[in-house]
């Protein structure tokens, strides 16, 4: 009997091809902490698109303030320029933060030393959140409120350069902060309250 060569395998042994768009945990492109997502429809729909938004405007800052920075140093070999560069820069900074500060909740990326996380159990570990969660949400709550009542008793003050009105300024603040409150109520619903009732990690 001739031995069968190992290269002539049949078609049952075929290995399966990979598809190259498959993405590994880790990999390029990744998220190390998913979005913080309610799990019911339209709700989930709605927060993703938010932080999309957020994503979008906080790219757009960074490009407004990165082109405002530059043409500063342009124009200083320029005979005149634009004196309310640096001023919009500036706010642009300040928006980019107020922006971005519920997208960056959602995600759990806020700059945080994570001590009691690897050494408490899991429902005391989602009481603890619990807690800072529900602080997040109060201080966002009161700073919201200090800012309306700024914009009440605004009479129409504008910025010094760019003459910007101020309840524009506000605005984006105001949001900011309702954006982060909404999170911090989203991250108790979610993670804190689910991991105090059942003693397991969460997932979103």
């Amino acid at each position: 009997m001739p031995e069968e060569s190992p290269a002539a395998s049949g078609p049952a042994d075929a290995q399966p091809q990979v598809d190259g768009d498959e993405s590994e945990p880790g990999g390029l492109g990744a998220e190390a902490t998913p979005e913080l997502l309610p799990a019911r429809e339209p709700f989930r729909s709605l927060m993703r698109w938010l932080g999309l938004a957020e994503q979008g405007a906080g790219i757009f800052l960074l490009v407004v303030i990165l082109i405002l920075v530059l043409w500063q140093i342009i124009q200083r070999w320029l005979p005149s320029g634009f004196a309310w560069t640096g001023e919009i820069a500036r706010f642009g900074m300040v928006w980019a933060t107020f922006v971005m500060a519920g997208y960056l909740l959602a995600h759990d990326a806020h700059i945080a030393i994570k001590v009691v996380d690897l050494v408490l159990p899991v429902r005391v570990l989602g009481a603890v959140k619990l807690l800072g969660h529900l602080m997040i949400t109060v201080v966002c709550a009161v700073m919201m409120y200090g800012v309306f009542d700024f914009m009440a008793h605004d009479r129409g003050q504008v910025t010094a350069a760019a003459e910007v009105p101020l309840t524009v300024i506000y605005t984006v603040v105001a949001f900011g902060f309702a954006s982060t409150a909404l999170r911090g109520v989203l991250a108790m619903l979610v993670i804190d309250l689910p991991e105090i009732r059942d003693g397991a990690r969460a997932e979103t």
